[in-house]
């Protein structure tokens, strides 16, 4: 993504770090994780109580601990998912935007695809609708096992000085994440509570939850001074697909031959759009694997003989 960045006047990486914070018990633990990263060359830092102060003085830092990655960053979406779509243009793809797929049929030689503005014949379909993907698999009747839930994020004017907007946090104690901006911080929850299922299209599904205002407030305050007096400036609420293992679903589907899905994100897709478009073109276009493990481990059918994960913790922690 800094690569893209630094390629388009557009686009820019806003480098804020990261913050890890979790209880100090668990101290062998980050240690341990902060080994692993600085083994593929990212530059993280163990720290403990004061140590975090001095990065972030107005986090609560009694009995924790946590890992510190100064280079980490976000960039626009928006504007990172339009360098995305002219580039596809510059190279030929040709994209139908507000057309939505009433029905697929499976021909002998590949897809007959009904819109709302036209009907045309493919060979190929990648199915990468998140939380609608099953409403287009649906229509070659296959399902793969994927729960959409609603999530939310809310928005808040912190009154902790000129210095308020520091670095990122993730909070395993609290189960909140936090990113800065320039005049407020953007908080959500680490939490997958798959009780909060969806079904996409359903009036709302934009919208955040009222209740969340208040409760992402209660846990932003126990770590982050004063925050119990932050203004509230709103929020959103979206749909995630969440897979049974919470990792993604990339995968030729064998029941229907030249159908292929990228879902079940758990959350996390964005960030790995780069290998996951690399590791979807090889599988679509039978090249040879530059990682044969990684397709193997994220086919589908994993799912028919592998024993799902247990008290995930790694990403999110799951509310079932």
């Amino acid at each position: 993504i800094k690569k893209i960045c630094a390629e388009s006047k557009e686009l820019a990486y806003e480098k804020k770090g990261l913050l890890v914070i979790d209880s100090i018990q668990n101290k062998a633990t980050m240690k341990e994780n902060a080994k692993l990263l600085r083994s593929m060359n990212v530059a993280v830092k163990y720290l403990e109580e004061d140590e975090i102060n001095s990065i972030h003085p107005f986090v609560v830092v009694k009995d924790s601990c946590a890992v510190l990655d100064e280079d980490a960053g976000y960039v626009n979406p928006k504007l990172m998912i339009d360098y995305l779509k002219n580039e596809c243009l510059r190279h030929g793809v040709k994209i139908l935007e507000h057309t939505e797929v009433v029905n697929i049929t499976q021909e002998k030689n590949g897809f007959y695809v009904e819109t709302n503005t036209s009907n045309f014949t493919v060979d190929k379909i990648c199915n990468a609708t998140a939380a609608y993907t099953n409403k287009i698999s649906g229509m070659l009747g296959f399902k793969l096992p994927i729960k959409v839930i609603k999530i939310n994020n809310c928005f808040y004017r912190l009154p902790t000085g000129p210095n308020k907007y520091l670095v990122a946090i993730a909070d395993f104690k609290n189960l909140f994440y936090s990113i800065p901006h320039k005049e407020f911080a953007d908080v959500s929850s680490i939490v997958l509570d798959l009780k909060n299922a969806i079904h996409p299209g359903t009036s709302g599904e934009f919208t955040h939850d009222t209740h969340t205002i208040s409760d992402y407030l209660q846990d932003l305050s126990k770590r982050i001074e004063s925050a119990q007096s932050a203004t509230s400036l709103g929020g959103f609420g979206s749909c995630i697909d969440v897979s049974p293992d919470y990792y993604p679903i990339l995968s030729s589907i064998d029941e229907i031959s030249n159908y292929y899905c990228a879902t079940g994100f758990s959350g996390t897709g964005f960030k790995h759009f780069p290998m996951i478009g690399k590791l979807m073109a090889e599988i679509m276009l039978e090249k040879e694997y530059t990682y044969p493990d990684l397709v193997e481990f994220f086919r589908y059918d994993r799912f028919k003989k592998q024993e799902l994960r247990k008290g995930v913790s790694d990403s999110y922690f799951i509310k079932e």
